[in-house]
Parts: structure tokens; sequence; C-alpha cells
């Protein structure tokens, strides 16, 4: 009798379990309901066993606020049979949050359905999904990504199983996919869990290596290759959404979702997908592709289907036939989507698509994805007309394509011609453009002055438009056609700055230039002088007049480490050189500077010079590569190589191609370059051909440069610092740091310094912060709201390598505070309140002297007493109460005191660097005259 109850319990178990045990799959998405509440949607989608009595919806759906709700059953919003024993329901739910924050979303049921291999007793362990919803106004509206292939996937044994999500996200952020634990409910992992790759055991698909489960972070594609036992099987990810905001990458939230794979013994192989290379589209075009999927197995019939974002947005993306019917392979789908501006964004959109066979046995799939990336079309019909005080004035048709941000304004000097490719959007990398402007959508004209300076002398000015679209989703356009324009050439034209010479004291460089070809010599009749004037860092001043010539040869220079660049004034011969009698001053341009960085047996060239002319010449690109032998004389250089600089840029490898010979890394090479380029403009002549300095280099260069020392501040000296102060307002806050240092070239250092990096230190506590570079000796650290601030600097050599950092130096505030020793509180608002900032309020402002402004004062506590010492008044600033004190002469009751003398005490805290500077204490006097 007792084995027939417990026969008969036993049965009624597992029945129970039987019928209560449904759920495979599941997730939740949200959408925000507008973006100027707090409302969101949440769709709570499930994937059930259909083999099970018990319906799917009698779970505890939580906000994340405190607030849950039970659902029903019968409240559904869908329900699909999507395959055999699988079906999809889906329950829409909305909320109202009350506040700004983050919302852990969740939804938890009884119970997951039975006999899953990877985790222990799962017909008794509840489904549990979660999603992070994050409401800040910083990060603006947005909605979760939603997925759009179903998380219930077929695999077979021994054979590689591929699965994507199809996630999509409506706004275009950006998705990133992790593993996770399946959960039973919050916090909690479902028991006994392992990977399916360790729970199912087996070879990889070659029967080689063990089997492997992988998810790709970046595209979602979940491969396990490959399964080695039949049964069902769950896993669970996150997909996180970030977007970029003010330059950085933001967490916007997360939606986890819980998966499961039913794996089967099958003699079927998976079907083949044909479908089109990766491609870009233009904005407004019609996308036509056509999807073939073969079978290996001449009877089975094969099924294709679409998911991605082009499926879900208006108006959608076609696949023809529509039907999930079978039909003989090989199947053919032809996809088809009319693209528009509002599809445009920077990433692309991921067209997956599913092939499926119809047997035998198991259904077997495969994916592909296509990669389509929506461009915006490029500004149309731009023109250039050039307008008075040598400048130029660019127009376009206005940009009414989608939510277009900016349109950007890009500068070359000569022609540089360029019929952008499929996918190659924006202006081309080595094209020589420089952005010069970002206009609003809405207008469409741009004026180029050259920032009020006005446009070189003699040079074709050509300019490419591009339109840039608006994150989150982002987006550039393809290039605009290019339009030029030449500015007339009335004054002198600067041709060479070629470096003859490379020494530290005795460097000679070559200045050469035409004379203004298109000047009115009516009004200014040849022949001409020239002044010449040079830079190495600070201003130009001039080193030498030239009369009836056009070549200057500049002497003891420091070529081998210093930048220099020249201007010319245009006078009349018989003018005098002063400033009412000059005509034209010409643009500026440098010598070339090279620098390298040692690598292994081999050394990178990298140079560049700040010229009116390009260097990115079509016509002559190739600039040319000089080196000695090994060992050799270093002022004896032969041509080696050229590179093509409108293909690669201004650099270039040497690893001893051009005679198959490596290079040491014992050897020292010497190098320079010959750069050329042109104004492109038929009156000039081409290629203009200038020379950088010679520089020696080692490859695996590991010598480092000494520290800088000597360093130090403009203005050191508290004394110096409240004489700077002396003339400026109360209220000034615009504050720079001047600093000074020594470059230290003794012979165990690489004296070949490329450059210093700065550092910065705000405060004792905070860390140091990089914020700047130079390749002088002298730095200024500008925009600050004081001085206070320590600094440490070091060298960088021209194979990258640092020396150590410089002994740190610190520069504090100099603090300054007065009082009054008399006011007047009878209401004719003159010097009616006791307060130390004098200009407000004392008396007139004029009459103030500057040098008595209370300066960098964080904090006032203040107190009065009558003759005997008894505490008649207390004041803290803080909270609301401002640093002014603005004493009206009562008492702590409010009662005004009778006229005559009190004394006071003035604790004031000071922004100052160090602790024991912060503080100091003031006592002194006030006669109250009523």
């Amino acid at each position: 009798m007792k084995k027939i109850t417990l026969f008969t319990i036993l049965i009624f178990c597992t029945l129970g379990e039987t019928l209560a045990t449904h759920i495979r799959a599941g997730e939740i998405t949200a959408r925000r309901v507008g973006c100027s509440g707090r409302e969101y949607e949440f769709t709570l989608t499930a994937y059930r066993d259909t083999g099970s009595d018990i319906l799917f919806g009698n779970g505890e759906f939580k906000f994340g606020d405190g607030e849950s709700i039970m659902l029903n059953p019968d409240g559904f919003s869908r329900k699909e049979i999507i395959d055999d024993e699988i079906e999809l329901v889906e329950f829409k739910i909305t909320h109202n949050y009350s506040a700004d924050g983050n919302y852990n979303v969740s939804y938890v049921e009884d119970f997951r359905n039975v006999g899953i291999i990877n985790m222990s007793n799962s017909g008794a362990v509840s489904f549990y999904v979660e999603t992070l919803i994050r409401i800040d106004p910083f990060f603006g509206c947005n909605d979760t990504p939603i997925f759009l292939i179903p998380p219930v996937d077929k695999g077979a044994i021994g054979v590689l199983f591929y699965h994507n999500p199809g996630a999509f996200d409506i706004n275009g952020d950006s998705i990133a996919f992790k593993m996770v634990t399946p959960q039973s409910r919050q916090g909690v992992n479902v028991p006994n869990f392992r990977s399916p790759e360790i729970a199912a055991g087996g070879l990889d698909s070659q029967q080689e290596d063990p089997a492997t489960l992988t998810l790709d972070e970046v595209l979602g594609d979940l491969i396990w290759d490959a399964p080695g036992l039949k049964g069902e099987f769950n896993v669970a990810f996150i997909a996180e959404e970030w977007r970029k905001i003010a330059g950085e990458w933001r967490f916007l939230g997360s939606v986890t979702r819980d998966m499961q794979i039913i794996v089967d013994e099958t003699d079927n192989d998976p079907p083949e997908l044909q479908i089109p290379l990766d491609t870009c589209v233009e904005a407004g075009t019609l996308l036509e592709a056509e999807i073939i999927a073969t079978d290996p197995n001449p009877e089975s019939l094969v099924r294709i289907e679409g998911f991605g974002g082009p499926f879900v947005l208006s108006p959608p993306a076609v696949l023809s036939p529509t039907s999930n019917d079978f039909f003989e392979s090989p199947a053919i789908s032809n996809f088809s989507w009319q693209t528009d501006c509002s599809h445009i964004r920077e990433d692309p959109y991921l067209v997956r698509f599913k092939a499926t066979d119809s047997g035998p046995g198991i259904r077997l799939t495969t994916f592909e994805t296509w990669s389509v990336t929506v461009v915006p079309p490029s500004p149309k019909n731009v023109v250039a007309e050039s307008k008075p005080q040598r400048s130029i004035e660019i127009s376009w048709d206005e940009y009414n394509c989608g939510n277009a941000e900016v349109v950007q304004v890009y500068r070359r000097v000569d022609s540089f011609e360029f019929e952008p490719e499929n996918c190659e959007i924006g202006i081309p990398e080595n094209g020589g453009y420089e952005l010069i402007g970002a206009i609003e959508v809405g207008q469409n004209t741009f004026l180029d002055d050259n920032a009020d300076q006005g446009l070189d002398f003699g040079a074709t000015y050509c300019y490419r438009l591009v339109a840039v679209f608006e994150l989150p989703k982002g987006g550039v356009s393809y290039a605009s056609d290019e339009v030029c324009q030449q500015v007339a050439a009335t004054g002198p034209v600067i041709t060479n700055v070629s470096i003859e010479e490379t020494d530290s004291e005795n460097g000679e460089i070559i200045v050469s230039w035409l004379p203004p070809l298109d000047i009115d010599t009516d009004v200014y009749p040849e022949p001409y002088k020239y002044q010449v004037l040079r830079s190495n860092g600070g201003g130009f001043e001039p080193i030498a007049i030239i009369e009836n010539d056009t070549t200057f040869t500049v002497s003891d220079l420091n070529t081998a480490s210093e930048i220099y660049s020249y201007q010319l004034e245009l006078y009349l011969l018989d003018d005098e050189v002063v400033e009412e009698n000059l005509i034209e001053i010409s643009a500026r341009a440098s010598t070339v500077r090279l620098s390298s960085v040692g690598l292994f047996e081999s050394i990178e060239l990298n140079w560049e010079a700040k010229v009116p002319w390009s260097n990115t010449n079509q016509d002559y690109p190739y600039h040319y590569i000089y080196r000695n032998k090994a060992g050799g004389d270093p002022n004896q250089l032969t041509l080696i190589d050229s590179v093509d600089v409108t293909q690669f840029g201004f650099q270039y490898l040497d690893s001893g191609q051009f005679n198959n010979q490596n290079l040491s890394n014992m050897e020292e090479y010497c190098y320079y370059v010959t750069t050329s380029g042109g104004y492109g403009n038929e009156d000039i002549f081409e290629p203009l051909l200038n020379n950088s300095q010679i520089l020696c280099a080692r490859p695996d260069d590991q010598i480092d440069p000494c520290p800088p020392f000597d360093v130090g501040f403009q203005i050191e000296s508290p004394e110096k610092c409240l004489e700077f102060l002396a003339d400026k307002d109360c209220e000034f806050n615009q504050f720079q740091n001047e600093l000074f240092w020594e470059a230290d070239l003794a012979d165990s250092c690489d004296s070949q310094i490329g450059y210093y990096e700065i550092f910065f230190q705000s405060d004792l506590e905070s860390e140091f912060e990089l914020i700047g570079t130079t390749q002088d000796t002298f730095f200024i650290h500008d925009n600050l709201p004081e001085f206070a601030g320590c600094y440490r600097i070091r060298a960088v050599d021209q194979s990258e390598n640092r020396s150590q950092f410089s002994e740190i130096f610190c520069k504090d505030n100099c603090p300054n505070i007065a009082f009054p020793n008399v006011f007047t509180p009878n209401g004719d608002n003159k010097n009616d309140t006791f307060t130390p900032f004098f200009n407000k309020d004392f008396t007139q402002a004029a009459t103030i002297p500057l040098e008595k402004c209370p300066r960098f004062v964080e904090k006032i506590e203040f107190r009065v007493f009558n003759r005997y010492g008894k505490q008649l008044y207390s004041y803290e600033s803080g909270g609301e109460n401002s640093l002014y004190i603005n004493w009206d002469g009562t008492n702590f009751g409010g009662e005004p005191l009778p006229s005559a003398t009190y004394f006071f005490e003035a604790i004031v805290t000071f922004d100052m660097l160090r602790p024991e500077n912060r503080q100091q204490s003031y006592k002194g006097y006030v006669q109250i005259i009523r």
C-alpha cells in the first residue's frame, strides 16, 4: 500500500511539473512615449513551450521605482505560433515615472520549461529578465534596442551553430554585447549553470579542438562550434546601449535577453546564402538586391527571411516573396528599399538574412549579414566668387535633407581632382584640405577672408563642402564638387624657404619670392624693395632690406633644431621703410621640419611646413627622401626614394627597401626631405622645391632626452602677483601662467628634442594632467580662473622617448583683503553697509584704489564687539550668505547700534594651495556715524 501511494505521488508531481513548466526565452524592451514627460511603454516578449497547458503571464512586472503589477494571461497584446512547439506571447505595459534616475525594470514568472540541460531542475526554476533604463535630460530622449530575430533557435550535433539577435536601435545609438548568467530572480543565478559548450562537451565542427561558445561584442554573433549533445540549452546576454555626447561615450542602459538553443541529431546539412557585398547608398536612392539560398540536400526546400532596421523603418524594406513558405533550391528573394533622408545615420544598417531548410530531420539555419550605410547627399551647386579685401564668398543650394546640423567648408590651395567612390564619404584624407568653417543648416553662404587676414597673393583657392548630421544618428555626406577662385598677386609671392645648410650655429636658409604679378603699376611703379621679416616662435622682426632682387640667403642660424618663418614687406624703391609707405605684406612661409621615430631596423620620417602654397600637388605629388650610407658622411646624402603625398601623406618608413639592406640598430642614419608644391597659378612656376633640415636618427632609439631644468614663472613672487593685479578690476578672473625652462642637451641624453609635454595640477590633492605641448622652451597656460597650480614638464625626442619629469614647481595665489574703519548706515544709499568690497558701496568707484580689492577669498567669518568685549553681531558666508558681509550696523536683534566705535574680528579663508596658508585672522575697529 505504501509503494502504491508513493508511486501515485510521484506521478502527480511529475504531471504537475510537466503542466507547469513552459517558458523558453524572452526579454523586456522600452519605448519612451514622447520626450516631454517620463512615460514609458514596455514590451515584454516571451517564448513558451506549446507542449504545456499553462499560459504565459502569471508573473510580476516591476518598474524599478518601488511599483509593480501582476500580469493576467488574458492581457496579452499579441500571440503567434512561430515554429514547432514555440509560441510568441507579447504584453504592452505603460508606466509614468515621477523623477529622473536609473530604473531596473524586471519580470519574474514560474516556471522555465523542463529538461534544460545546462542548469539543475529547470522545471522548478523561475524565469527572470531585466532591463535598465536611465532617465536623464543630459542624455536626451531614448528608447532601448529591440530584437528582430526570435531567441529560440535550433542546432545540430557536430554542426557549427550560428545565431544573431538582430538588435536594432531606432535612435542610432551603438550597441555592445556581453554574456551573462541566466537568473531566476534579481541577483540570483539559475542553479548549477554551465555554459553550453561545457555542459554538452564534444569537439568543434572540424573534430579537432574542444567545442567553443563565443559572442561578438560588436555584432552580437553567437557562435557555438559545435554542439556535442542533444537537448535544450539556455544562455543569456546583455545588449548595452551607448551614445556619444560631447565627445564621450555615455552608457544609456541595457536589455537582458534569455534565449534557448534546441539541439538534435540529424543527417541534415545547413543551407548556404549568397548576399551582396557591403555597400553605401545615397539617401533617396532605391536599393535593390538579389538574395539566393541553396541547400546541399537535393530534396530539401528553403525559406529566406530578412531582419534588421530597414524592415521596421518607414518606408520599410521589402523582401519578396513575402510569405514564410519553403521553395525549391535554389530559392531567390528580391530585396527592395526606397531610402530617404530620415534613414541617414553614421553606423551601417546590419541586414540579417536567414535561410532555413525543410529537413530531413531537424531544420537547420544559416545567417549572413549585409552592411548598408545610408549616406547623406552632397551639397549641390557650390559657387565661389571673389570679394574685396582678398576674400572669397562660397554659396550653395540650401541643404534640406534630414536632420543635418552643419555644412562644413573645406579649403586647399590648388585644385585636387577627386570623385568619391562608393562609401568614400567626407573629404579625402591626404587631399590637403583644411576645415575653415561650419555653417548652420539654413544658411548657404560663407565668406572666406582667412580669419580677417586676407587670402594669400597669387594662390588659387579650391573648396569642397560636406554636410554633417546630428548625433546620436550622425552621418557625413559625400563631398561636393570642387570650386576654385584665384586671388590676385598684388603683393610679393614667397616661393622658397629652403634649408641649404644644417647646423646649430651656422645654418643657412634661402628665401625666394616673386614680385607682385597683378599690382597696378600706374599707382606703384617698379622697381621695388623688400623688407624681410623673420620669426622663430615669437613675433616677426625685420632682418634685412633687399633692393632689386628676389632672393635672400640667411646665415648663422640654428637650422638643426629651430623652425623659422619668413614674411616680406613691399615698398617702392625710393621710399623710406616706414609704416606709412608699406604697400603690401606677403603671406608667411616656414621651413620644412623633419622628425623621426626609431623602430626596429627601420626609421619613420614625418615632415610638415606652414606655407601659403600647397605641398599636395597632383601634378607634382612626389616628395623626395635623401639619406647617407650607414656610417658615412652625414653631409653626403643621396636620393633613395620618393613618396606620393596625395596617397600616403607626409610620412615615409625607411626599412632599407630601396637597396634591400635592412637598417642596423647600431648605426645612425641622416636624412633630409625635399617637398614639392605649387600655387595652382599658371603664372607661378611649378614645382616649388624646398629642403628640410638634415636629421640624424637611430633605429630602435632607446636613448631618452634629459629633463628640462631651471623651470619657473614670469610672475613668481606674491609681490609681483599683486603688482600685476594693481590695475585689474575686483572681479578680474582671466589669469594666465607663463612658464619658462632650459633644455638639457648633455652628451648623455638625446639632444634631438621633438617637443615638450606640460602637465598641470590644480590643487595638491588632484592628479597631474597633460594640458599641452610645445616645441619652444616656454608655454602660456591661459584662461585660468586663478594663478594657483603646480606644473611639471618633460621632453620628448624624435623617437617619442620621454625624459624624466622636471622638478615640480608651483605658483600660489596672492590673497588680499581690506576693511573700512568707518561707515554711515543712515539710509542715504551711500556707504550704508560695512563690506570689504570697497568698489561696491564704500564710496565712488572711481576713487577706490584697486590694490584694496579682495582677491581669492573663499569664506569670511565676521564678529563685532563693543568696547567692553561683548559680542553684538556675527556673520558667516556660505549658503545664501555672500562674501560681501554687508553689515548694516544692527545687533543680533536687528536693532540699530548707536554711533560709536566698535571692534571687529574677521577670520578669512583664502583660495590657496597649501592648507597652512588658507586661513588668516584680521582685527580692527570701525566707527558707525549716523
